[in-house]
Protein backbone atom coordinates (compact mmCIF):
# COMPACT_ATOMS: atom_id res chain seq x y z
CA UNK A 1 0.00 0.00 0.00
CA UNK A 2 1.50 3.46 -0.72
CA UNK A 3 1.95 6.03 1.74
CA UNK A 4 -0.37 8.96 1.73
CA UNK A 5 2.36 11.07 0.87
CA UNK A 6 2.31 9.64 -2.79
CA UNK A 7 -1.19 11.35 -3.81
CA UNK A 8 -1.98 14.20 -3.83
CA UNK A 9 -5.17 15.94 -2.27
CA UNK A 10 -7.76 16.02 -5.20
CA UNK A 11 -6.34 12.02 -6.62
CA UNK A 12 -7.15 11.21 -3.09
CA UNK A 13 -10.83 13.01 -3.50
CA UNK A 14 -11.14 11.46 -7.10
CA UNK A 15 -10.64 7.86 -5.62
CA UNK A 16 -12.77 8.81 -2.82
CA UNK A 17 -15.75 10.06 -5.11
CA UNK A 18 -15.61 7.04 -7.55
CA UNK A 19 -15.36 4.45 -4.73
CA UNK A 20 -18.94 5.91 -3.22
CA UNK A 21 -19.87 6.24 -7.12
CA UNK A 22 -19.20 2.36 -7.31
CA UNK A 23 -20.30 1.26 -4.06
CA UNK A 24 -24.10 2.93 -4.27
CA UNK A 25 -24.36 1.53 -7.78
CA UNK A 26 -23.12 -1.80 -6.98
CA UNK A 27 -26.18 -1.69 -4.16
CA UNK A 28 -28.99 -0.41 -6.41
CA UNK A 29 -28.31 -3.36 -8.93
CA UNK A 30 -27.80 -5.69 -6.27
CA UNK A 31 -30.81 -4.65 -4.89
CA UNK A 32 -29.74 -5.80 -0.95
CA UNK A 33 -26.42 -4.74 1.20
CA UNK A 34 -23.33 -4.95 0.58
CA UNK A 35 -20.95 -4.93 3.46
CA UNK A 36 -18.76 -1.96 3.13
CA UNK A 37 -15.45 -3.42 3.56
CA UNK A 38 -14.02 -6.75 2.54
CA UNK A 39 -13.50 -9.39 5.54
CA UNK A 40 -9.93 -8.84 6.86
CA UNK A 41 -9.88 -5.19 6.46
CA UNK A 42 -9.62 -2.68 8.82
CA UNK A 43 -10.81 0.41 9.02
CA UNK A 44 -11.31 2.20 12.61
CA UNK A 45 -14.56 4.12 14.10
CA UNK A 46 -12.25 7.12 13.88
CA UNK A 47 -11.55 6.97 9.87
CA UNK A 48 -15.17 6.02 9.68
CA UNK A 49 -16.50 8.84 11.05
CA UNK A 50 -13.65 11.59 9.62
CA UNK A 51 -14.49 9.91 6.63
CA UNK A 52 -18.21 9.96 6.86
CA UNK A 53 -18.62 13.66 8.18
CA UNK A 54 -17.11 15.22 5.41
CA UNK A 55 -18.89 13.00 2.63
CA UNK A 56 -22.42 14.35 4.86
CA UNK A 57 -21.20 17.65 4.42
CA UNK A 58 -20.32 17.46 1.18
CA UNK A 59 -23.57 16.96 0.05
CA UNK A 60 -25.41 18.93 2.69
CA UNK A 61 -26.65 15.84 4.27
CA UNK A 62 -27.25 16.59 8.05
CA UNK A 63 -27.05 13.48 10.67
CA UNK A 64 -30.62 14.08 11.39
CA UNK A 65 -31.65 13.87 7.42
CA UNK A 66 -29.82 10.72 7.08
CA UNK A 67 -31.23 9.17 10.15
CA UNK A 68 -34.56 9.72 8.60
CA UNK A 69 -33.34 8.52 4.84
CA UNK A 70 -32.53 5.18 7.09
CA UNK A 71 -35.64 4.64 8.51
CA UNK A 72 -37.96 5.65 5.62
CA UNK A 73 -36.02 3.44 3.35
CA UNK A 74 -35.67 0.55 5.37
CA UNK A 75 -31.67 0.81 4.73
CA UNK A 76 -30.39 0.91 8.38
Amino acid sequence: MSSPEDLSDGEVQALLARAVHLYAERVANRGEPLAAFPEGVQVTATDAVVTTSAILKAVNVQLFELGMWQAWSGRA
